[in-house]
């Protein structure tokens, strides 16, 4: 039997070999061969399955990566979490769904914009600037993408972007878009207002392109221009509705997306201080269904990204990238949930 070799920790895996390849090998679970490679076997793994471990590890020119070896040491590594606004409830429960699933021996150090709702690379730089273990960016903007730099496991969560050595878990946030556009057109609807947030990201190009193109392969258009904001607060978009609500009136228009529920419920605000009737004269929808959508008064419709979901998935990422495997990229669907803020046409 093999004792274990303390050198291994020290170098990185050879040729994109992982702890899941020597468990394939071997017919065992990563967890196993964690155990082998870390000295923890003793008591836990036949000695013949830490003999086929040790030969499957020579045979495949295993190295184990650094952060796997400081994890399974005991010795607690630190994840940084990188977010546009913690406040938003989005980015709320996403933290929420990654602490709930982020192996108990990682801490994790939140990071966000000193100034705005929207972080860019100087705050990521001030990220790596620790010895950190791993970090995750939620949904950064398209020109921080192309300029990142990651050096250590990564995670980008709704960047819709492929960049080597990084991993990335998505929503799919153009069928979300689909999702409202038949929704509303299966309503009767067939002019509609987009109200928008003024960002350099794929998440909301996307929300907003396939929305539209959807809508016309209906029979239904957006009238443009859209309504730009920018800040994602429920304010802004009170303020941005009051300006816009005639103009869209007298355009013919019966109903109206916002690219965040926050927009949503500031439109809600205006529609409900005109003595617009919504859904009545005015059907109101948005995307993440955020905690309290269906609580207000009209509740709202929403698309579910599933920020909980997203988060427990970047948990479970985080854990095989550290455990030494390759990147890997996956996306989750969304759901619509209709309320009461839609309605047919009248």
């Amino acid at each position: 039997m093999h004792g274990y070799d303390a050198r291994v920790g020290d170098v990185r895996r050879a040729r994109g070999v992982t702890a899941r390849d020597v468990a394939a090998r071997v017919g065992c679970s990563t967890a196993t061969v964690s155990l082998v490679v870390n000295g923890k076997a003793q008591g836990r793994v036949t000695p013949e399955t830490q003999e086929r471990v040790w030969v499957a590890i020579r045979e495949l020119d295993y190295r184990v990566h650094a952060g796997a070896s400081r994890l399974a040491s005991g010795n607690p590594g630190t994840v940084v979490f990188v977010s546009p606004d913690p406040t938003n409830p989005f980015f709320s429960l996403l933290l929420d769904g990654l602490l709930d699933g982020l192996d108990e021996r990682l801490t994790l150090s939140l990071v966000a914009p000193r100034r705005g709702d929207d972080y860019d690379p100087a705050t990521v730089r001030r990220a790596q600037s620790g010895d950190i273990a791993a970090m995750v960016l939620a949904s950064p903007g398209d020109e921080l993408v192309r300029s990142l730099r990651a050096g250590r496991p990564t995670v980008l969560i709704d960047a819709y972007a492929r960049i080597d050595g990084v991993s990335g878990i998505d929503i799919d946030v153009g069928r979300a878009g689909e999702l409202l556009a038949d929704h509303l057109a299966d309503l009767g609807h067939r002019r509609i207002a987009y109200a928008g947030v003024d960002r350099d990201k794929q998440t909301f190009r996307r929300r907003r392109e396939r929305l539209g193109m959807r809508l016309a392969a209906r029979r239904a258009a957006l009238v443009v221009p859209d309504l730009r904001v920018a800040r994602m607060t429920t304010e802004s978009g009170y303020r941005a509705a009051v300006a816009a609500l005639d103009t869209w009136l007298a355009a013919g228009v019966t109903a109206v997306v916002a690219a965040d529920d926050l927009l949503a419920l500031g439109v809600l605000r205006a529609a409900r201080e005109r003595g617009i009737d919504v859904p009545g004269r005015l059907s109101i929808a948005g995307f993440n269904d955020i905690a309290y959508a269906d609580m207000i008064t009209p509740s709202l419709t929403s698309v579910d990204l599933r920020a909980r979901e997203l988060g427990r998935s970047t948990a479970t990422l985080l854990g095989e990238l550290i455990d030494g495997a390759d990147p890997s990229w996956a996306q989750l669907e969304p759901r619509l949930a209709v309320r009461e803020s839609t309605g047919p046409v009248r």
